[in-house]
């Protein structure tokens, strides 16, 4: 049991107790009902069924259509439910919830004077209610109330008008298919080649009443998990916490979450070792020291090989108790013959085992401390190890640590501030002052959807930023990479330049593949995708763009580098190409950390010239994959691709 219908228990549970979000709410799968006012439906609203209407008693009743408010009672505010405009402060209801107040809703409401203008949803036309001059077009509101006509409104096209009566510095903006400048002349916000387009919610622009990228408001489908948000039904998960949807799925701790996606009430309770608070945000309904735990009750119980010891849940066992395997013995040592743990030890004060100092390093004993002996940088709480010593945290060593939130900067230190997209603990640590879910920025990074999810069973994470093409972070080396000689169903093999893990295996090569990834066994990965995990391509390999490419066409190229020093390496493969057959190129790039043996493909432009079959991906598949057992895959044969896309794959 985990994470899955007690999501459903949760949301069904704070409709009775917020104030915010009433009824049973469901997650949206379809686009978003555009209509404004009753939208029709059974058992969601108040009804009179002959029980007496308390507008004061905190309890849903008689007409009312959200506790004491709707209905005979005072309207409802944003996001509680309704059954009709009268049953908000908006005046408009719809999918049964009341919306917040917007300057497209056609309707006279928030501090607007006139409906959708005035007090600041742009000027009203002359005759039109108005409280002071800037309400007006004509920038004139007369002593009783009401705008004065302007020039806006002639039926001519003057002034600086682009078309008739819209445009320019004065007037309205224009309706889709009409005359425009530049993008602020249009309402949808975007002039193409001198004509305003009508805002739709797939035109990649924040417009009409979004409240982020074509998705919240009146008009669009739901957010998704991490944009921005205003009231639950901006949101496709129906959780707007902070301005931000979220929920129990999404890979993040946030809302009343005690640790990831688990805890706090509303989503399901947490496994043993996951935070906690109380008993009830625990599986196994013990809270101890913040933590869930089920290894204190005295019994042989669950997967451990001796009572409250040993297995994957609970701490390994001491010297002389059973077990089943090494990594049941805090020692790493299971003697088979008698099925005991016994010594060497983490804790016996002899430098013994796999340890690379006295009871530390090693992978099974804690990390040593500065000074102590070392091997790699995961034997040191810092994760540097130079000369073989454990080396203190520096603002340059490539690591996060001592009190970093990001690599090399944030946190309470000397360090600088961390750049967008670094992690953070709050505004403080970030150049821009903003911290979204754990990331610099107001974007943050948001895990893979489907069913697939955003993890893997080795421990790759992966997610995904949407940029613009122009601030993508990954390295340009289209003047400086080396040119990969590809033609078509071809491939080349390169060095990193450093050691590079995968899956667990350290690569110091790979073989660049003209199909859109790389490899990291030798020989060429075919022309036909298929979908993850695959034993099909040339596993174990990064898929960045996996289809029927030929960089031999039209001009396009693959380059590569190794840029930076050690520590802090970069192998960067740049795909400048056309699909097999066609003449528009598309332009994508990987980057190979070193240190973090993370992962980056930064999307510049996904368009290859056919929508149905080409473009955004639509026939490609983009993912890691170490073989038929494991892989972490973000999309196959589906335009989930876009212009200015960030993915990331975060080694465990």
């Amino acid at each position: 049991m985990r994470r899955t219908y007690l999501l459903t228990l949760g949301l069904l549970l704070i409709t009775f107790s917020s104030t915010s979000l009433f009824g049973c709410a469901s997650k949206r799968s379809t686009p978003a009902d555009t209509s404004i006012g009753f939208d029709s439906g059974t058992g969601e609203g108040g009804t009179d069924s002959g029980v007496l209407t308390n507008c004061t008693n905190g309890v849903l009743d008689g007409t009312e259509t959200s506790p004491d408010c709707g209905g005979d009672c005072a309207p409802c505010a944003d996001g509680q439910m309704c059954t009709a405009p009268t049953d908000c402060l908006s005046m408009v209801c719809r999918s049964r919830y009341c919306l917040v107040p917007s300057c497209s809703d056609a309707v006279q409401n928030g501090a607007e004077t006139g409906t959708d203008c005035g007090g600041g949803c742009g000027r009203c036309a002359g005759g039109v209610t108005c409280t002071v001059g800037s309400d007006c077009l004509s920038g004139e509101c007369l002593a009783d109330m009401t705008c004065t006509a302007s020039g806006c409104e002639d039926g001519e096209m003057n002034q600086d008008e682009t078309d008739v009566d819209c445009g320019g510095a004065l007037c309205p903006k224009c309706a889709g298919d009409q005359s425009c400048l530049r993008s602020d002349d249009c309402l949808s916000t975007i002039c193409d080649a001198g004509t305003c387009t009508t805002s739709t919610c797939t035109d990649r622009t924040q417009n009409q009443d979004e409240t982020s990228l074509d998705c919240g408001g009146l008009t669009c489908p739901g957010c998704r998990d991490g944009f921005s948000c205003l009231i639950d039904i901006d949101c496709e998960g129906m959780r707007c916490v902070s301005g931000a949807c979220v929920s129990c799925v999404d890979g993040i701790q946030d809302a009343e979450e005690t640790d990831v996606d688990c805890g706090g009430g509303l989503c399901d309770p947490c496994l043993d070792g996951e935070m906690c608070s109380v008993g009830t945000d625990c599986e196994g309904g013990t809270c101890e020291a913040g933590l869930c735990v089920s290894c204190m009750d005295g019994v042989l119980n669950q997967d451990e090989s001796d009572a409250d010891c040993g297995g994957t849940i609970c701490a390994p066992c001491g010297t002389g108790r059973v077990c089943a395997a090494a990594t049941d013995c805090a020692s790493n040592i299971c003697d088979a013959p008698t099925s005991t743990c016994n010594a060497p030890g983490c804790g016996d004060g002899v430098l013994n085992g796999v340890e690379t100092d006295l009871d530390c390093g090693g992978g099974s004993c804690l990390a040593c401390t500065v000074g102590q002996t070392c091997l790699a940088g995961p034997d040191c709480d810092t994760g540097v190890c130079t000369g073989g010593v454990c080396q203190a945290p520096t603002c340059t060593d490539g690591v996060s640590n001592g009190t970093e939130t990001g690599r090399d900067c944030g946190g309470s230190g000397s360090c600088p501030r961390c750049p967008d997209y670094e992690a953070c603990d709050g505004p403080s640590d970030c150049d821009t002052a903003a911290c979204t879910l754990g990331r610099c920025g107001t974007t943050g990074c948001i895990p893979f959807p489907g069913v697939g999810g955003s993890t893997d069973t080795f421990g790759y994470f992966g997610c995904t930023i949407p940029m613009t093409p122009a601030t993508l972070p990954c390295p340009d080396i289209s003047a400086t990479g080396t040119i990969a000689s590809l033609s078509d169903d071809s491939n080349i093999s390169a060095s990193i330049g450093f050691s590079f893990e995968f899956y667990g295996t350290t690569y110091t090569t790979l073989d660049v593949q003209s199909n859109g990834g790389v490899s990291f066994t030798p020989g060429y990965m075919t022309l036909g995708n298929s979908c993850l995990p695959t034993s099909s391509g040339r596993p174990p390999q990064i898929l960045t763009w996996w289809d029927d490419l030929n960089p031999a066409t039209s001009g396009g190229s693959v380059r590569y580098q190794t840029l930076g020093s050690a520590p802090n390496r970069q192998f960067v493969v740049r795909w400048d190409t056309a699909a097999f057959g066609g003449s528009v190129r598309g332009l994508f790039t990987m980057v190979l950390e070193e240190t973090t043996n993370d992962i980056q493909v930064c999307y510049y432009d996904t368009n290859l010239g056919n929508p149905s079959t080409e473009d955004r991906g639509i026939g490609a598949t983009i993912g890691i994959d170490q073989g038929p057992a494991d892989a972490l895959q973000f999309s196959c044969n589906t335009a989930s691709l876009s212009d200015g896309l960030l993915i990331q794959y975060i080694h465990p």
